[in-house]
């Protein structure tokens, strides 16, 4: 498993956080990660640990992570933004602001999940906010 498998199935259980209570939060990434293969597993502990590390990150950091989408979604109300962007732009937003991965990998990182996963505009919508981001960390 990549790490860049391991960012589409972060934003796949953020996604469906959005849809559980917070108490779920827990079961919904042991539940994928007890899914996997034994032998995968083992093979990939520092990357499930990567996962854990994304996924609980977001959620220790979601308010001021959804204060800045909601900041630079300009003439979008965040409740119209789509689920699967949101969880895109959360584990970005995550990823620019509380670790050491370079911007550019998180950017590219997004726009290609989102390519995969939203529709044809959500890539740029994407970039756009976080682009903006961006220019707020280095300001």
């Amino acid at each position: 498993m990549t790490r860049r498998n391991a960012r589409e199935f972060v934003m796949q259980m953020l996604y469906e956080g959005n849809f559980h209570e917070e108490a779920e939060r827990e079961r919904i990434i042991y539940d994928r990660i007890n899914d996997m293969e034994q032998e995968e597993k083992k093979a990939n502990r520092a990357v499930i640990q990567f996962m854990e590390s994304l996924y609980f990150g977001v959620f220790e950091h979601l308010q001021e992570i959804d204060e800045i989408i909601e900041k630079y979604a300009a003439n979008w109300s965040f409740s119209r933004i789509a689920k699967v962007d949101l969880s895109i732009l959360r584990l970005a937003i995550y990823e620019l602001k509380y670790t050491d991965v370079p911007q550019k990998v998180a950017v590219n990182e997004a726009v290609e999940i989102a390519k995969t996963y939203s529709t044809e505009k959500s890539p740029k919508f994407i970039n756009g906010i976080l682009g903006s981001v961006i220019k707020e960390i280095e300001a």
